[in-house]
């Protein structure tokens, strides 16, 4: 099935709109694109601030197993960002995934995700909210942002967002022949290396130590100073 794309000037959310229509039924393979959002979402309630000239995308799936879906996407997202950036700048550019699923341009954060899901049993809908900086970074005080035109003439975000689609459907295929290993493997050569100092954020508790892999569930291992090392389900990874 052809990915359907479904293009807006203006959005409050690609991803709310998106979830009407998959609660109204919609097939899978719809996406959402608008060419501004005013009311953007990130992840633990933030806003995503959204200049223009950007990508703003919502992809909507509806896997057989949603359990296992929802457990793998935040990779197979995370993948399909970092190629679709390569296609569209040199060699030189620094990208790099942090767990589980932002896109990072010389270690400030270029791209981020936001995944949602509902539906009945018999039929969840997963929703894969995805905004990257592709002409401009928004100016928000205390981050560190990037965009691709840093590096690369900023490319038509239809373009980027129709690429994006074929790089999903590669990494989705791979993940249903193979299971996850592969996937695993492929986000750990174009993460932070093993060793790299980090802490994890839980609203005011840090917890530091460094980066030790993924298991195979695709939590992040923890090693603290005292040598146990832990897996981490949730929480803001912060990269020293």
């Amino acid at each position: 099935m052809a990915w359907r794309f479904e293009l807006y000037e203006t959005l409050g959310s690609t991803s709310d709109l998106c979830k009407e229509k998959a609660e109204a039924g919609a097939q899978e393979k719809l996406a959402i694109q608008a060419f501004a959002q005013t009311s953007g979402r990130g992840t633990r309630g933030r806003s995503w601030v959204d200049p223009g000239g950007n990508l703003a995308i919502s992809l909507l799936f509806r896997p057989v197993n949603a359990t296992d879906f929802l457990a793998a996407i935040p990779f197979l997202t995370a993948l399909s960002l970092y190629e679709t950036a390569r296609q569209f700048s040199t060699g030189e550019a620094d990208f790099m995934l942090k767990w589980p699923n932002d896109l990072l341009l010389s270690e400030r954060k270029m791209a981020g995700v936001l995944i949602e899901a509902g539906g009945r049993a018999d039929h969840k809908w997963i929703v894969v909210g995805i905004g990257a900086n592709l002409r401009q970074a928004p100016e928000i005080e205390g981050r560190k942002l990037s965009a691709l035109s840093e590096v690369a003439a900023p490319p038509d975000p239809v373009v980027f967002g129709r690429n994006l689609t074929l790089q999903m459907d590669h990494w989705v295929g791979v993940w249903e022949a193979a299971g996850f290993a592969p996937i695993r493997e492929a986000w750990l050569d174009r993460a932070h290396p093993v060793g790299r100092h980090l802490a994890v954020q839980r609203r005011e508790t840090y917890i530091s130590g460094s980066f030790s892999g993924l298991d195979e569930q695709g939590r992040l291992l923890l090693a603290l100073p005292s040598g146990e090392i832990i897996p981490v389900v949730t929480g803001d990874i912060l990269l020293d």
